[in-house]
């Protein structure tokens, strides 16, 4: 009886001692967004063009952790720091567990991600444990990429979710939280800024 009770103990210790690292989780993520960059066949760019013209393929990889392809920089008009209230509407796919996800916010019945330029991460805080298209899919990095791009701009990312921006995460909620085991990329293959007032 002491062997069983011996044979059990140590399972039970070895089991809870079974915890992931934020290296691990890290190390896992970035195999998935190689994996991504190669099936995309995407030219990664360690510098942001100078001409500011991106190749078909061609994505900057930003100090942040984030992937930036611009496909079109918008009308000029740039946003101004807690004044412009923006719009953004974005399709993409998220990688978890093995599988891909695909989201739409282009459709009607989906609204689309509304903040004031500065104000972002209060937005994921508000939104935080709703599990609403915010809590899923919108983050500090949507925000951070209109130092980059104006009104009417579209872009394709690949936001990891162990990329910060300062000290805040850049990622959705759902990107850096499932279940404190593992970070989930999202790869947006089409986003679009809209600034309304």
């Amino acid at each position: 009886m002491a062997l069983v009770y011996f044979v059990v103990s140590q399972l039970f210790t070895v089991s809870c001692n079974k915890n992931i690292s934020y290296e691990d989780m890290k190390n896992a993520e970035k195999k998935i967004i190689r994996r991504i960059l190669a099936e995309k066949n995407i030219e990664v760019l360690h510098e942001y063009p100078a001409s500011g013209a991106f190749g078909a393929n061609q994505f900057v990889e930003l100090g942040s952790g984030i992937y930036l392809h611009v496909v079109d920089s918008g009308n000029g008009n740039r946003a101004v720091l807690y004044e412009t209230d923006v719009l953004v509407r974005a399709k993409g796919t998220y990688y978890r567990d093995g599988e891909e996800y695909d989201f739409n916010t282009f459709q009607n019945s989906a609204p689309p991600f509304e903040f004031k330029y500065g104000f972002a991460s209060r937005v994921v805080n508000e939104n935080a444990n709703s599990y609403n298209h915010y809590d899923l899919y919108f983050g500090v990095g949507l925000e951070s990429i209109l130092n980059y791009v104006g009104d009417s701009a579209e872009v394709k990312l690949i936001v990891p979710g162990y990329s910060e921006i300062g000290n805040l995460s850049a990622g959705s909620t759902m990107q850096g939280s499932w279940g404190g085991k593992k970070f989930i990329p999202i790869y947006y293959d089409r986003v679009r800024y809209t600034f309304w007032k």
